[in-house]
């Protein structure tokens, strides 16, 4: 367990030990709409991170990462982002927001272990900076709701880490519900849990193993274009605040005032914006085919319209989509590497699976890791600490 595992690194049994768990999410569709106050429908999976946390009587920080296998120390008085710290800044970045936020604390003992694949599209960071934010809530006396604690994991992550994120993957790790996804606000920040009906069908993520190097240059450029849009688009139609606001049917009415490339960024967010709504539909209904058509739709937006995409995705989708079993597939996350997320019939995932990995060696000479995701519920303090970890 958890517990036991804290107990054989720090040792200390007389102290409170809070434990938390956190899960990894992926997004089922609704990609580049979170930063542009759009719909985003995530769900949390049953991949975590674990943490366990202890007061010490000093100021001094104690992270211990029983997955890399590494321990770093730093003192609670003087957080600062470290480069060579990689992974710790993620629990020192929630740490540093409740102490902005006024929170007294002292020095910790903090472990951590996860299984959620690290640039594996499955938002490790979000598990990890949930886990410890539920740890040390059940730690220190103070209290603050869910929603509050999303932001402030989100905001160690935009203003330590340096990594400019949406939400999104901080409030499904946060707000996740088993069997279900989420149908996410991102401008109200309000959600309703919609049952996916997998009882004969599958999620399965494919990870190109391509390293998003052009990831975060090109992930703000994008974010520019779209407030660029947002800026041209306004005199002619002042109620977009945002290109949430904007309908398909008005793109060719504000299309004069768009460079065609903004064009492009606009019809791709828009689409993916409606493109969400009809998925929850689908759901509703239990139509998944239409809902893997949704999934097609919204790969082909983002390979040719948003031009996030990358050779590997795009043979990795396509060599899906032509496979028996498969009803529908895109590309997941940021984009330029990154993973596939299919959704295949329960009793095909062997063949497709094999098909895809055949394909893909062939072409690029490596065997792509292939992982069955289950929809599981969202971070929780771990009163009695699951002794089957």
């Amino acid at each position: 367990s958890v517990r036991a595992s804290f107990l054989k690194t720090f040792g200390d049994q007389n102290r409170k030990i809070a434990i938390a768990r956190a899960p990894g999410r992926v997004n089922l569709i609704g990609e580049h709409t979170d930063y542009n106050d759009g719909f985003v429908l995530p769900a949390a999976i049953q991949r975590a991170a674990w943490v366990g946390m202890q007061r010490r009587t000093d100021t001094k920080v104690v992270v211990y990462s029983a997955t890399v296998e590494e321990e770093i120390e730093f003192d609670i008085m003087t957080m600062r982002n470290d480069p060579n710290h990689g992974w710790a800044n993620y629990p020192k970045g929630v740490l540093h927001a409740l102490q902005n936020r006024g929170w007294k604390m002292e020095g910790l003992h903090i472990y951590l272990e996860s299984d959620v694949p690290m640039a594996g599209g499955m938002s490790s960071s979000a598990a990890i900076e949930c886990a410890t934010m539920w740890a040390a809530q059940a730690l220190f006396p103070y209290t603050l709701d869910r929603l509050s604690m999303v932001k402030l994991c989100q905001r160690a992550e935009n203003t330590f880490v340096g990594v400019q994120c949406g939400i999104m993957d901080q409030y499904a790790s946060a707000f996740g519900r088993k069997g279900h996804a989420l149908f996410l606000d991102c401008r109200a920040l309000k959600h309703e849990a919609v049952p996916v009906p997998l009882e004969k069908h599958r999620f399965m993520l494919v990870n190109s193993g391509v390293k998003r190097k052009l990831a975060s240059s090109e992930y703000n450029k994008r974010r520019q274009e779209c407030m660029d849009a947002v800026k041209a688009i306004k005199p002619k139609l002042p109620k977009v605040k945002a290109l949430r606001d904007l309908n398909p049917a008005e793109i060719s009415a504000v299309a004069s005032v768009l460079t065609p490339v903004q064009r492009k960024r606009v019809e791709h967010v828009v689409g993916e914006n409606s493109r969400v709504q009809h998925a929850v539909t689908a759901l509703r209904k239990g139509d998944l085919a239409a809902f893997g058509r949704l999934l097609n739709e919204s790969h082909q937006s983002l390979k040719d319209l948003y031009e996030v995409s990358c050779p590997e995705l795009d043979l990795l989708q396509s060599t899906a989509v032509a496979t028996p079993g498969v009803l529908g597939a895109r590309m997941m996350g940021g984009g330029f590497g990154g993973c596939l997320l299919m959704l295949v019939e329960a009793e095909k995932l062997e063949p497709v699976k094999n098909a895809i990995v055949r394909v893909y060696q062939h072409r690029f000479g490596t065997t792509p890791p292939c992982d069955v995701v289950e929809l599981a519920d969202g971070a929780s303090e771990l009163t009695a600490d699951p002794s089957s970890r």
